[in-house]
């Protein structure tokens, strides 16, 4: 007869979960960790709100054994996973947003992956309110040569992946310190921080798969986060830029202009805003985030030269 106590380690996961200001979506995202049918783990949740939430706070008060709760400022998505990585226990850490609900199996959908050692990264399967369902999409998460990234994590094909949804992405630790983390310079909205992460352990020689079975539903809170209804201009202006600094250090350059070419409706919406008032600031605003992308690049530039 077996002796069970001999059975392997289950891989001690850290759910690192950066939060701004939201209440109930957040109360609601961890109870569907709490439940997870995965044992070995522990919840990180690192807040960087400006606003006060009574009901998140007496959440977060009666459940305070049950997770590791830390305030951080100034808020910055990257900065705060990078301190959810130096906080973190575990050899694997999951990422989630602060407006998801888990699956009760995602953790333990995530970490099978990882005995494949090969595999780096791990993204699940995303199902977001309100919008479509491709199930049978097979090109998740490809870049092409020229910077367009596709999306797809709603499909329900396995496949490995160049580029990840950050609500739903696994990693193991020892990558994450090797590469030291997140990009800072990511600013604002963070677009692309994911991204880049992504294809700086690719170039490491790490695989990243695509995984259906580690499914959530990404409920969208209309407010709080990085929402672009709550600073429309600054949103845009970190989108420029993001998008910008993203390209210059991973796309050949001769790609610009088909890169922003692409993207032109993107301009339209900043300048005119579809209705919205349109100000000397609308109009200048694409510029200036790309020509600060253009800075923030030079001078990632001149540090690598080091």
């Amino acid at each position: 007869m077996k002796n069970l106590s001999n059975k392997p380690k289950l891989p001690f996961v850290s759910v690192v979960i950066p939060t701004y200001n939201r209440g109930k979506p957040l109360c609601d995202t961890l109870n569907s960790l709490f439940v997870q049918d995965y044992k070995n783990y522990e919840i990180i949740v690192v807040d960087q709100s400006t606003k006060k939430f009574l009901e998140k706070e007496k959440f977060l008060k009666r459940n305070k054994k049950k997770l590791c709760y830390f305030f951080l400022r100034p808020p910055s998505t990257p900065k705060a996973k990078n301190f959810g990585i130096q906080q973190a226990k575990g050899g694997i850490i999951l990422f989630c947003d602060d407006d998801i609900l888990a699956k009760k199996d995602l953790i333990s959908k995530h970490v099978v992956n990882f005995s494949d050692s090969l595999v780096g990264g791990v993204c699940g399967r995303v199902v977001t309110v309100g919008q479509k369902v491709k199930p049978k999409f097979k090109g998740v998460g490809k870049i092409a040569p020229w910077g367009s990234v596709a999306g797809g994590f709603s499909s329900k094909i396995r496949q490995e992946i160049d580029n990840v949804i950050g609500c739903n992405v696994s990693w193991r630790k020892e990558i994450l310190e090797k590469i030291n983390g997140f990009d800072e310079d990511f600013i604002g909205n963070a677009l692309r921080e994911e991204s880049d992460l992504a294809l700086r352990i690719r170039k490491q020689g790490w695989k990243i798969v695509f995984d259906p079975k580690a499914e959530l539903t990404h409920v969208r809170a209309p407010t709080g986060g990085c929402r672009k209804n709550e600073g429309r201009i600054k949103w845009y202006h970190d989108f420029f830029h993001n998008e910008t600094y993203f390209f210059l250090k991973h796309i050949r350059h001769y790609w610009f202009l088909v890169f922003w070419l692409i993207r032109w409706q993107y301009f339209i919406r900043c300048m005119f805003g579809f209705g919205r008032e349109v100000s000397l600031k609308s109009l200048k605003t694409p510029w200036l985030g790309i020509h600060h992308g253009f800075q923030t690049y030079r001078r990632w530039q001149n540090e690598h030269r080091r």
